[in-house]
């Protein structure tokens, strides 16, 4: 488990502002065999040929901590950590910044409606992130109604986008995310993120 400076990272593109939706062609890529390198580094490399395709999103598929060297990503454990085996926070923050240096913008897909069931301890350290009311295909669903909940998956939106400058999000199944609150918690996530990041530049859900 590294400490990591989050501002370490020195950004060679800082006034990128993204692009419009309607601009968007969309390109989906698995960082462990977009390369023979298999990494962050390795795909960052290959931008110019995304590139010259008239490629201008590229869309990562989920890099969230997970068990072992490979995993197609929708089985993360943790949420905040860019997996290991695809390189380091700063690697992939490298990646953005060039992408964004040759106009592409960059996409996360994210994982909200379930853990996976490999290193997934948060059972046992706060059972009450899960609730019986409600199953999905994974097992208890996560419980939106709790407020420190909401504001965990919320707060990891703005991680990516605020911390690694990620032009946008792809929510996984949405279908999945049973919340019987007032507002929903999909509601309030875009709202929040319209209002805390939205208003310097082009980001997309």
């Amino acid at each position: 488990s590294p400490v990591v400076d989050p501002r370490g990272y020195v950004w060679q593109n800082p006034a990128w502002a993204g692009r419009p939706w309607p601009e968007a062609v969309f390109y989906e890529l698995h960082v462990g065999t977009f390369s023979e390198e298999g990494t962050f580094d390795g795909a960052r490399r290959k931008l110019g040929h995304l590139a010259e395709l008239g490629v201008t999103a590229i869309e990562l598929m989920p890099v969230a901590d997970f068990s072992g060297r490979r995993n197609w990503g929708y089985d993360g454990v943790l949420p905040f950590a860019p997996d290991r085996a695809y390189g380091s926070p700063d690697e992939l923050k490298r990646l953005i910044d060039e992408a964004h240096g040759r106009e592409l913008m960059v996409f996360l897909d994210v994982v909200y409606n379930h853990f996976g069931p490999d290193g997934n301890y948060l059972p046992l350290l706060t059972p009450q992130f899960f609730t019986e009311d409600e199953h999905t295909p994974w097992g208890a669903a996560i419980d939106f109604r709790q407020r420190p909940v909401r504001d965990f998956f919320i707060h990891n939106a703005l991680y990516w986008l605020e911390e690694y400058r990620f032009d946008g999000l792809r929510l996984d199944a949405v279908h999945a995310i049973r919340d019987s609150s007032e507002v929903h918690i999909l509601t309030e996530l875009a709202e929040t993120v319209r209002r805390v990041v939205g208003r310097e530049r082009y980001v997309h859900l």
